[in-house]
């Protein structure tokens, strides 16, 4: 439904999209993410048209750049920043409504899950609401279009609790072959909606994986050790690892996924005579452990 085949974008001398290509099929549920100047904001608005870019994009076989209210058509947009409107809320509710070929009713159910009442702030400008009511506003407009492609930044950023998970609630009612791409720094959003996770750097694509996969790369581990007697002057090379006291002659250290197997591989090849006690426990397991302490279990036992 979506093609970007090596786009480029500059602004002056910073290199906003360096050669990006990727392609999104019917049905993806996809994230951007990356930190700050990464690019995922700038690659969201060079789908949606609102830059002008090297390179070419498509939707539902439309080249944005040539033909953008064709190939806009099946796209609704939540903004990260709301745009100044002037309006107020009534008058862009109507305007929405009569191009998206909807019935207000239909944004005004939208909105009152979310927990705003457009009833009584009909009369106020846009720009006038709080941010949290711009945001449901934004979110009941584009919920309302129903398009194919659903695209999200930072879409949650100023609701409340109840608010965001009302909108994951109507996320999830969409059709199965719907699109959803969401730019979220929020991980918990991430695992909720998106099967698909691409990663920007430095204006590149440097990771496009399944979230499984991601999940499994950035898991931590508890890895817990408790030596022997004879064990004992093995604590400065623990410490020299990283490891620090967790109790008598125990130590703990929390590893990420690709680390875990090194390092206790080398803890078994090198210094285990000195064991009388290994233990590794994904960190996700341990909130049902009371106090938050890994259990030390039978001898050299790897739990993952």
């Amino acid at each position: 439904m979506i093609t970007v085949a090596q786009v480029e974008k500059r602004f002056g001398r910073v290199v906003a999209l360096d050669g990006v290509s990727l392609s999104i099929d019917k049905g993806e549920r996809v994230a951007f993410v990356g930190t700050n100047g990464s690019g995922k904001t700038t690659l969201l608005r060079a789908i949606l048209g609102l830059l002008r870019v090297d390179g070419k994009i498509t939707v539902c076989g439309s080249d944005v750049g040539r033909e953008p209210e064709i190939a806009l058509r099946s796209v609704a947009y939540i903004p990260q920043i709301a745009p100044p409107i002037e309006a107020p809320v009534g008058e862009v509710v109507r305007a929405s409504a009569a191009l998206r070929g909807v019935e207000p009713s239909a944004i005004e159910a939208r909105a009152r899950r979310l927990g705003l009442d457009l009833g009584a702030c009909a009369r106020t400008r846009f720009r006038d609401l709080s941010g949290g009511m711009k945001q449901k506003l934004l979110g009941a407009l584009a919920l309302a279009a129903e398009t194919p492609i659903l695209v999200c930044d930072e879409p949650t950023a100023n609701l409340d609790g109840d608010a965001r998970a009302a909108f994951f609630e109507q996320l999830a009612e969409r059709p199965a072959s719907s699109v959803v791409i969401l730019c979220s720094h929020r991980l918990e959003e991430v695992r909720q909606i998106v099967g698909r996770v691409v990663e920007l750097a430095d204006g590149r694509i440097v990771r496009d994986a399944s979230l499984s996969e991601l999940l499994r790369e950035l898991r931590s581990f508890r890895v817990e050790v408790a030596l022997t007697e004879a064990g004992a002057a093995l604590e400065p090379t623990l410490l020299a690892l990283g490891f620090s006291r967790s109790g008598l002659a125990r130590f703990a250290l929390q590893v990420a996924q690709a680390e875990k197997i090194e390092l206790v591989t080398r803890l078994l090849r090198d210094h285990g005579d000195g064991l009388a006690d290994l233990s590794v426990v994904p960190m996700d397991d341990l909130s049902s452990v009371p106090g938050n302490v890994s259990p030390l279990r039978p001898k050299l036992e790897v739990v993952a």
